[in-house]
């Protein structure tokens, strides 16, 4: 049975108290790994949104090897404002390989992590064979290096991973760009961590 997971932690519900060992078994607004992105967008949609994001990950080696699409601010979702899915290219079924929930805590990095904490403990009491790692880094989008984002990586034995970001950008940065920075909850498999990384 799928839990629901990931999510803010007064809508957190579990319909099974054993420990979750397979990432499909996390859900972030009801999307898991494995299902079609069909299920949540037409195929025109997909198309539209996948030329916006063609350039997003331009730094990469093959940085088409997956694609990401966007769904903002949905009636049925609960917590997070916009969700990110990544699928493999040219996959006609559209299988989700990569699931980001994002909530928005503008200037407000303490709410922020309030928040990341919350969700930490939840997944260290529902997840078993895992390693944590924590880690502070300043991103590769401002040169300044005033703007830094918090992570939390929970790698599962299979070598999925779910990760919890907070993101901090220099403000004026993020007024120029429009940028919005918060809460990213990321559920994703091994083979899409290694092409984020490089590998």
């Amino acid at each position: 049975m799928k839990r629901l997971l990931l999510v803010l932690i007064l809508t957190f519900s579990f319909q099974t108290l054993t420990k979750a060992e397979d990432i499909r078994d996390f859900q972030i607004e009801g999307i898991s790994i494995g299902d079609s992105l069909l299920a949540y967008l037409s195929k025109s949609e997909i198309k539209k949104i996948i030329k916006i994001t063609k350039n997003h990950y331009k730094y990469l080696k093959d940085p088409t090897k997956y694609r990401e699409a966007y769904i903002f601010q949905p009636n049925n979702f609960k917590t997070y404002q916009t969700a990110s899915l990544m699928f493999r290219q040219n996959d006609d079924n559209y299988t989700i390989m990569f699931v980001r929930g994002m909530k928005d805590y503008i200037e407000n990095l303490n709410g922020c992590f309030s928040q990341l904490n919350e969700i930490a403990k939840e997944i260290e009491t529902s997840i078993s064979n895992f390693t944590k790692d924590v880690r502070e880094g300043k991103s590769k989008l401002d040169k300044s290096g005033k703007s830094i984002s918090y992570n939390t990586y929970y790698t599962l034995s299979s070598g999925d991973a779910i990760m919890l970001t907070c993101n901090n950008w220099d403000e004026k940065l993020r007024k120029k760009n429009n940028w919005t920075e918060g809460l990213s909850v990321i559920v994703r498999t091994k083979e899409v961590g290694n092409w984020l990384q490089g590998n």
